[in-house]
C-alpha cells in the first residue's frame, strides 16, 4: 500500500460540491480521505447504501459529533422488482437534503456512483433540469458502473411524493423563483402569439 506523509490530504472518490453545502463522494475512506472531509464542517451524513459505513469513517462521524442518516438500512425494502431503489428511501434522503438545518450535508454510498447518483438525478428532477442533462451528470460519474434501471427509476421519479421542508436552502428557492418566472414568461408569450393569430380573423368578420 502506497505511504503518505501524515499531513497529506485526498479529496475522497466520486466526490463533488452537488449544491452549495452539499456534497457527495464514496463511502469507503482512507485517513487521508477523511481528513479532507473537515474542511466541509459536516453537520450531517446520509449513507443510502444498506452496508454500514466503514469503522474509520464510523468513528469519525462520531469523534465529530456529526448526524448519522443511514437511510439505506433503515428504508431498505425487498421485492423491488426492476427498481435499483425504493421511493421511500429517495423521498426521504431529499427531505433531508432539501432541509437547511442538515447542512453542511455529505451524501454517500458504498461506490459513490449508484444510490448517490439515483439521488442527485430525482434532485435535479425536482429542480426542473431537463432529463438529458440529468442523465449527463449520472453518467459522468457512473462510467462504466452505471445502470439504465437507475436511469428509468429517476425519468418516472414522482417528485409529488417529496414533502417540502419549511426552511429550504437559499439555492432551491432561488432556482424555483427562476423558473417559475420562466414558465408565466412563456405563458404570457403563448397568449400574446395567440392574440396575434385571432385579430385578423377578427377585422376580417367585422
Amino acid at each position: 500500500m502506497k505511504e503518505y506523509p501524515e499531513y497529506f490530504v485526498e479529496v475522497p472518490e466520486a466526490f463533488a460540491i452537488v449544491e452549495d453545502s452539499v456534497y457527495r463522494c464514496s463511502g469507503v475512506l482512507t485517513q487521508n480521505q477523511i481528513k479532507y472531509l473537515d474542511t466541509l464542517n459536516l453537520k450531517t451524513v446520509v449513507i443510502l447504501s444498506v452496508e454500514g459505513p466503514s469503522r474509520l469513517f464510523a468513528q469519525y462521524v462520531r469523534r465529530r459529533g456529526i448526524q448519522k442518516l443511514h437511510l439505506g438500512m433503515t428504508r431498505w425494502q425487498s421485492n423491488l422488482g426492476w427498481k435499483p431503489v425504493s421511493e421511500e428511501l429517495i423521498k426521504e434522503a431529499l427531505q433531508s437534503v432539501l432541509d437547511k438545518k442538515t447542512h453542511p450535508l455529505l451524501i454517500v454510498c458504498s461506490s459513490g456512483v449508484r444510490e448517490t447518483g439515483t439521488l442527485v438525478g430525482c434532485l435535479r428532477k425536482l429542480q426542473h433540469w431537463n432529463f438529458n442533462s440529468i442523465v449527463y451528470e449520472y453518467r459522468s460519474f457512473a462510467g462504466g458502473k452505471g445502470k439504465y434501471a437507475q436511469e428509468l427509476f429517476i425519468e418516472l421519479f414522482d417528485t409529488d411524493l417529496v414533502t417540502l421542508p419549511s426552511d429550504l436552502p437559499d439555492w432551491f428557492v432561488h432556482g424555483q423563483q427562476m423558473w417559475e418566472d420562466e414558465q408565466r414568461q412563456r405563458f404570457e408569450l403563448m397568449q400574446a402569439e395567440a392574440q396575434e393569430c385571432t385579430e385578423p380573423s377578427n377585422l376580417l368578420a367585422g
